[in-house]
């Protein structure tokens, strides 16, 4: 989730081979005198050029452009070596360590294609009029969760809910919609880790149940219908 000021000393804009009117541009930055090398800019980019198209296919509402901003840094999921965020409608952010033992390239081919659908999903629920509650967020990750997870064929450990899930819903709604998101989204105070990533991929997983739609098909939907449909 980097959001402080880098030095760009690249910028290269790939264009998605089999649709020429559907662009990605992929911009990297340095931080702390890392430059990417060109194997982990090309690896990147190729990733990046096959991904787009294949995430069309289930969410053809994506902007025709977009843009993916690659930070090296260290502020990152540890089980992954990276992480993603969105902003506005057309953007992605991805930051890779480069102080891993694998490296960039392992790293980017193990996990940015399934970051990418996660976004993406993230890029056209955007377009979505919903508030900025806990709960929109917490069903927001869940779909997004899922999506990586049924049309990428990629899980992720936030993804795994427990048994007790349904507690964990129920004191995550019991909150005000106010509250603040860190210790319920990343890790609670208590121990416990990503419990609104958890609470929302089962929320998404009960609310495909019951409608028969896939995580690409709710993406637009508003987060009160998809607790509706999760039985909520």
């Amino acid at each position: 989730m980097l959001m402080r000021a880098c030095s760009i000393f690249l910028l290269f804009a790939a264009c998605v081979s089999c649709d020429r009117t559907h662009n990605i541009t992929v911009e990297f930055y340095s931080e702390d005198g890392y430059r990417f090398s060109q194997a982990e800019r090309d690896t990147i980019e190729d990733i990046a050029d096959a991904t787009i198209p294949e995430v069309r296919k289930y969410l053809p509402a994506l902007p025709n452009d977009l843009l993916l901003k690659v930070y090296p840094g260290k502020d990152v999921i540890p089980e992954t070596g990276e992480t993603g965020s969105t902003a506005n409608t057309d953007r992605v952010f991805w930051i890779v360590s480069p102080a891993r033992a694998e490296g960039i390239v392992v790293i980017a081919k193990r996990e940015l294609r399934g970051t990418l659908f996660h976004e993406l999903h993230h890029l056209v629920r955007a377009q979505t009029p919903n508030s900025l509650t806990l709960m929109d967020r917490v069903v927001g990750e869940g779909l997004a969760t899922v999506f990586e997870r049924d049309a990428a064929g990629m899980p992720a450990p936030w993804g795994q809910y427990p048994p007790n899930v349904v507690d964990w819903v129920k004191e995550l709604r019991a909150l005000p919609s106010d509250a603040p998101s860190k210790q319920w989204m990343s890790r609670h105070p208590d121990g416990r880790r990503w419990m609104g990533y958890k609470a929302g991929t089962y929320i998404a997983d009960q609310a495909i149940k019951a409608s028969g739609k896939s995580a690409a098909e709710l993406a637009r939907v508003p987060t009160a219908e998809v607790l509706r449909l999760a039985g909520y």
